[in-house]
C-alpha cells in the first residue's frame, strides 16, 4: 500500500488495491496506526 500525506492540510491518503482511504486532521505519529487500520479494512473488505 502507498500512501500521501500532506503536512499543510494533515490529510492523509492511503491507497489500497480495493478502495482509497482518507484521513482528516492526522498527526504526524498517528500514519502507520491509520496504515495499519486500512490494511485491516481491506482484508475484510467483501466485494
Amino acid at each position: 500500500m502507498k500512501f500521501h500525506y500532506s503536512t499543510q492540510t494533515r490529510h492523509l491518503i492511503v491507497f489500497g488495491s480495493k478502495m482509497d482511504h482518507h484521513f482528516e486532521n492526522v498527526n504526524a505519529s498517528e500514519i502507520e496506526a491509520l496504515i495499519c487500520d486500512a490494511k485491516f479494512k481491506e482484508a475484510i473488505w467483501r466485494a
